[in-house]
């Protein structure tokens, strides 16, 4: 066996599973995988992850979380823990579920906006790949028997809370839509789940697991990246811009072969870290840091994330509950018409109940297309120490106006009759000027490795992923979104995966 590897891919999360899956398919070409967190097999996964039940306490499973990693969600908030996930499979082992494809016209954008390649005609081929549609699988639009299963749950299922709101919703003149990801939909519609047989399929479950005997794949848990390895420069020459592997905290160094290729899948928040650690970002931030710039690019910047915004709803008595007690089983996406925003750029959902949340249920609005812009930002060259994440949510005036008539569109559906039989007493909705102080996010992170033409200033990768000025070295994860797709980021992230190994693999 050699010691150097022709891919050494840096997280082993929603991208870097599905990285190393595909590019190991070739068993000429060695693979090594590296993830912060525990390497585990899927039969090893906590119970709390497995069902359709969410289950984020951090207590009860420490190890699979980033436990000091911090965001500030709006300039007067102060910052509170931010919930990522540590370990193979990374955040699709401990997040919400939600297998929502973006808006069509989310992908057009960044192919028109310089993301060449990157159309929603040209990446349709790595959604279609990447899915095993339960519930439509001789739609064109649609795959069958790939690593990540699609399940709605059927009315029948369905807690009384879900059920209500699909009447109100209905009534308020909402079209009633069969499957959020066909290209065209809008309206109500049941909650797109990556599950199979009541059971999560994380991309540690669907991609790594089936892979794990092949002798050219080598996954190492426990394994978190300090910095990226340059060549060294030739006597007398600038040189110093080939990436030839990565050191690992605690110094030790993970070679490439020549030609070879470092692939960063941390994630929005860490994928930046690594970079900067390395000399890779705004100069005068890392000389603030006593770091050399190596490529002086705005590493960090354009962060984007969905505003969430959660109002409590006491209820009478006991509600219908929900198959293995899922929070939410049906959702609106609708067009708000406002601040110049696209089609379906908003979000509504009821949620069950479940002991986290506390007593009652929920009512949520999210916000799907965002304006407002943010950033990560390295606070130590110590990889110890996690960057802080500044969401600077509704800080655009578009994102305030669409919240804000969010808020009056749940109190008109509460006051429909289906919903207010549920609810014990008066719903105290926010008022506009609390929005800033309570509003949250849905842990989306996106954009601060941002992918476009060479020649835009804003831009991080080029359309291949690849860092600009420097060889050896790609960024491949949510980071790289020109702008955050309108859905839950998982199937968009696994695509962006897919659509690269494709690229790398033909």
């Amino acid at each position: 066996m050699r010691d150097a590897w022709d891919y050494v891919i840096v997280g082993a999360g929603s991208a870097g599973a599905t990285l190393a899956a595909r590019l190991s398919e070739d068993p000429a070409v060695r693979v090594l995988l590296l993830e912060a967190g525990p390497d585990f097999r899927s039969k090893q996964t906590p119970p709390g992850f497995q069902t359709r039940q969410i289950d984020m306490s951090v207590a009860s499973n420490p190890e699979f979380w980033w436990p000091k990693l911090t965001a500030r969600r709006n300039p007067v908030q102060e910052p509170y823990l931010y919930l990522r996930g540590r370990g193979v499979g990374g955040s699709s082992t401990v997040n919400g579920l939600c297998a929502i494809r973006g808006m069509p016209e989310d992908f057009d954008g960044w192919a028109a906006a310089g993301a060449t390649g990157w159309s929603f005609a040209e990446v349709l081929p790595d959604f279609i790949r990447l899915e095993d549609e339960h519930d439509y699988p001789d739609k064109p639009y649609h795959g069958t028997g790939g690593p990540v299963p699609i399940y709605r749950e059927p009315q029948t299922g369905w807690g009384g809370m879900d059920l209500a709101f699909a009447e109100a919703v209905q009534d308020s003149g909402s079209p009633w839509c069969d499957d959020h990801n066909a290209p065209d939909s809008t309206g109500l519609s049941p909650f797109a789940m990556n599950i199979r047989d009541g059971i999560r399929v994380s991309t540690n479950d669907g991609y790594l697991e089936p892979a794990r005997d092949r002798s050219n794949l080598e996954i190492r848990g426990g394994a978190q990246v300090d910095t990226l390895v340059f060549a060294q420069p030739a006597s007398g020459g600038s040189g110093g811009r080939t990436v030839t592997g990565v050191r690992l905290v605690g110094g030790e160094t993970v070679q490439l072969e020549p030609g070879g290729e470092v692939v960063v899948a941390c994630g929005s928040a860490h994928s930046p870290a690594v970079l900067m650690r390395s000399g890779i970002g705004p100069a005068d931030e890392l000389a603030a840091l006593g770091i050399k710039c190596v490529a002086d690019l705005p590493v960090g910047r354009g962060l984007q994330e969905h505003a969430m915004l959660m109002i409590q709803v006491n209820t009478k008595g006991d509600l219908k509950r929900p198959v293995d007690g899922r929070v939410t089983n049906c959702i609106l996406r609708y067009s708000s018409g406002l601040g110049g925003a696209g089609r379906n750029d908003m979000m509504l959902l009821p949620n069950n109940g479940s002991p986290r949340l506390g007593p009652g249920v929920l009512m949520i609005a999210q916000q799907e297309q965002v304006f407002s812009r943010g950033s990560v930002t390295l606070v130590s060259a110590d990889a110890s120490v996690d960057p802080f994440i500044d969401q600077r949510l509704l800080t655009d005036e578009r994102d305030v106006v669409r919240m804000r008539d969010a808020v009056r569109r749940i109190g008109d559906l509460l006051a429909h009759p289906a919903l207010r039989a549920l609810v014990d007493g008066p719903v105290q909705l926010p008022k506009d000027e609390d929005l800033p102080r309570i509003i949250g996010d849905t842990v989306h992170l996106a954009g601060t490795c941002r992918m476009g033409s060479p020649d835009d200033p804003a831009t991080v990768v080029d359309p291949d992923c690849r860092v600009l000025g420097l060889d050896g070295l790609r960024v491949i994860d949510a980071s790289v979104c020109p702008t955050v797709p309108r859905a839950n980021i998982h199937l968009s992230v696994v695509m962006i995966a897919e659509h690269m190994a494709a690229s790398l693999t033909r």
